[in-house]
């Protein structure tokens, strides 16, 4: 299929060619601290191909990227996983008022997209675990319960649409936990009601490299697979994959929607980071991911004997959710311990779990340090007479007034939360983004909520959509309108 990406841009860097084109830079060394990168940083000139329509060198890449992961279709993704959730969810919708099967922890680019297609949302609840306080994998027999649901719902909106239309369905797996759903049972379930699957599998890259990790949504059946390079494989920040199969899709359509979601000037870097990420993988991914499995396993064996710390086990090996449950830590007691004391950066704090990501780029050293840190605090546990923190784990199932798209649109005014029973927010309010929203825009909110996120708050954490005390919620009407 020809040069790397990298290796065409490097030669052209070394040419004479003199630049009378964008960028501004000019490949200049004399262009500030980071001019080194700008050495390969181009635009869409003669030779180098065009994202939106690719011919020669992107497209061969690309073609490298859907050899490695079994695909029809595979398309760079320069604007993150984030444009390929938009433009999936756009391809699949027809008519403003479809309704969309999401999983309730989906991201929330996929309540984007329903907003940008005013589609109804009809959730997939996933369980909880409550032994590690995470949501459980969506099951196809959840999802099967959720589409018949859907089937016979009476809308009662005024939308002249098809009633009972339902448009696809997205779920989430791995999720920003690590947990994987049955993918192919799922696939089997949406295809039997004539539905597009979309898996945001962002956190999945590197899925399916190795026999002994979970295999990759391609391969079980999805129609749209969104895959993030940068997460879990050594790839610059902002770059994804958007994979396509099957005929439940329109191509062309796919292909609209990532013109519109994507830059009209890609960057060349991202698109040789992603390059580089795939021959990478596709060449010595197994070995790399074999080193992962090693450090994991020694990680587990030197913190078997901690009274306090634990590690999920039912994740996918390049996550730990690292729990203190039942000790005097919270979440973000131990993200804070780790940072501070021991230099240990932290994906993210939840109420009562860490969570740490393994990739294939990690070292003996890292792994060495995490596990002699968790240990250390263990021991201080262990020496401690606090007693247990009552955390509390949310699940709550909101009451819903507005659609999505509405409580968007509609004027709002920001209140005091303890103000705020049975007002109607207006945006999102997460503990963390990636995880279950504790309200969605066009929900009400609850007295027990109210008392939640305000619990959540006195063990320091920052609740998203919250300013301070106060909450933006629809505007109530005058009553003397």
């Amino acid at each position: 299929m020809g040069r790397r990406l990298y290796e065409n841009l490097k030669a052209y860097s070394e040419s004479d060619f003199y630049p009378f084109h964008m960028p501004g830079h000019k490949r200049n060394p004399d262009s500030g601290q980071i001019s080194e990168l700008y050495r390969i940083d181009i635009t869409e000139i003669d030779g180098f191909d065009d994202l939106h329509r690719p011919e020669t060198i992107i497209y061969d890449a690309q073609m490298r990227a859907a050899k490695l992961y079994q695909s029809e279709n595979t398309y760079f993704l320069v604007n993150g996983s984030t444009s390929g959730i938009l433009s999936a969810v756009s391809a699949i919708s027809s008519n403003v008022g479809e309704k969309l099967i999401i999983a309730r922890n989906c991201h929330k680019a996929v309540y984007h997209a329903a907003f940008l297609n005013r589609m109804r949302l009809c959730y997939v609840y996933p369980e909880m675990n409550s032994e590690y306080d995470i949501a459980d994998a969506i099951t196809a027999s959840q999802l099967e319960r959720a589409i018949v649901a859907a089937l016979e719902e009476k809308d009662q909106s005024i939308l002249p649409q098809k009633e009972g239309k339902i448009a696809g369905v997205v779920i989430t797996s791995p999720t920003y936990d690590g947990i994987c759903s049955n993918v192919e049972e799922i696939a089997e379930t949406a295809h039997k009601y004539g539905l597009p699957l979309i898996v945001d599998q962002a956190h999945g890259a590197h899925l399916g490299l190795h026999p002994e990790f979970p295999e990759n949504a391609v391969c079980q059946g999805a129609d749209l697979v969104i895959h993030s390079v940068h997460k879990t494989l050594p790839a610059p920040t902002q770059t994804a994959l958007l994979h396509r199969n099957g005929n439940l899709v329109d191509e062309e359509k796919l292909r609209k929607y990532l013109r519109i979601y994507q830059s009209s000037s890609p960057s060349y870097l991202l698109m040789a980071g992603i390059d580089e990420a795939v021959s990478i993988a596709q060449e010595d991914g197994e070995r790399r991911l074999s080193r992962l499995l090693e450090y994991r396993k020694y990680l587990l064996k030197e913190i078997k004997d901690c009274k306090y710390i634990r590690v999920c086990p039912d994740t996918e090996p390049g996550k730990l959710v690292i729990s203190v449950k039942g000790s005097s830590l919270t979440g973000q007691h131990l993200y804070d311990i780790l940072r501070e004391k021991y230099h240990l950066q932290m994906e993210m704090a939840s109420g009562t779990y860490v969570l740490a990501i393994l990739t294939m780029m990690d070292t003996w050293e890292g792994i060495r340090r995490l596990s002699k840190a968790l240990i250390e605090v263990d021991c201080e546990l262990c020496g401690s007479c606090k007693e247990a923190l009552p955390i509390p784990c949310f699940y709550v199932l909101p009451e819903k007034d507005l659609e999505l798209w509405e409580a968007f649109l509609s004027s709002a005014e920001s209140i005091e939360l303890q103000e705020a029973q049975g007002r109607t927010v207006v945006e999102f309010i997460n503990l963390y983004p990636p995880g279950i929203p504790i309200l969605v825009p066009g929900e009400k909110i609850s007295k027990e909520l109210i008392s939640m996120i305000c619990r959540y708050q006195e063990y320091g954490y920052t609740i998203q959509g919250i300013d301070g005390q106060k909450v933006k919620v629809k505007k109530e009407e005058s009553r003397n309108a």
